[in-house]
């Protein structure tokens, strides 16, 4: 199966959990595309499609998502499955949490694509979070910053989800 891995990175926190989905999913042919050295249109070649993003500040995406988010409206996410991963700080920023995902599916979505590989938010502590759809995250969250113990975890119980939402 061919997958698309679309991440923007400012500490590389990002890409290290784009390559270990990358190594977790290894019956997939997954390509990373680092958005800062990649066009964003390269998404057209894919209908199985990662996305990966933190969320900056308060709630902002990562700045090279923010640079190239007008370019979503040129995408036509129709029959595209498309999931979600990001990291970010759920006690200095727990009001924000992960709203960088939130911000990219909503308009993602609106472009045709579907979500998959929602995560469950019981086991994070947060106040607020535009990635929440009831009791999920629209994607993976991941936390290095308070609970880098859980990543690999996190992200291999992720990858096989969404190896079968994918199929």
């Amino acid at each position: 199966m061919k997958i698309g891995l679309f991440y923007g990175t400012t500490s590389a926190a990002t890409e290290e959990v784009a390559t270990l989905i990358q190594t977790n999913m290894a019956n997939c042919d997954v390509e990373l595309f680092d958005i800062y050295k990649e066009p964003l249109d390269k998404i057209n070649d894919y209908e199985n499609i990662i996305i990966g993003c933190p969320t900056w500040d308060i709630g902002l995406l990562q700045e090279d998502w923010r640079t190239k988010f007008d370019e979503l409206e040129n995408i036509d996410f129709t029959n595209k499955r498309v999931a979600y991963f990001g990291c970010g700080d759920q006690h200095v920023y727990s009001g924000t949490f992960l709203d960088a995902l939130g911000t990219l599916e909503e308009k993602i979505t609106n472009k045709g694509g579907t979500t998959i590989g929602l995560w469950p938010v019981d086991s994070y502590s947060f106040d607020f979070s535009l990635a929440q759809k009831d009791n999920n995250f629209v994607g993976l969250g991941i936390d290095n910053d308070n609970e880098p113990e859980l990543t690999e975890d996190r992200v291999a119980e992720w990858c096989k989800q969404i190896e079968l939402e994918f199929a």
